[in-house]
């Protein structure tokens, strides 16, 4: 497939090229999000989750460190929504 180079139609993506263009977005969604907000993403297509093939939704949030996390998602919640992810707290 091309995801990357949409301009050379012949092109066909590198393992390198995927991993370029997901640093860089995350580097992005880490200026856009503020600390603890995310969104929420339906899985479609091409897009798979790394854990569990059933997951259909995961919300992708910016952590207090800056990196982006992805974690599973209610199936509830809508695509595109806005959402606060509050931390873990054992107690």
């Amino acid at each position: 497939m091309n995801y990357t180079n949409e301009n050379d139609p012949d092109y066909q993506d590198k393992p390198e090229d995927w991993l370029n263009s997901a640093l860089i977005f995350a580097g992005a969604l880490g200026n856009l999000l503020e600390i603890n907000e995310g969104v929420v993403v339906e899985l479609k297509g091409d897009m798979k989750f790394q854990f569990d093939s059933e997951v259909k939704k995961v919300i992708v949030f910016r952590n207090d460190s800056g990196q982006i996390i992805i974690e599973e998602a209610d199936p509830g919640l809508n695509d595109g929504q806005m959402c606060w992810i509050h931390p873990f707290n054992p107690n």
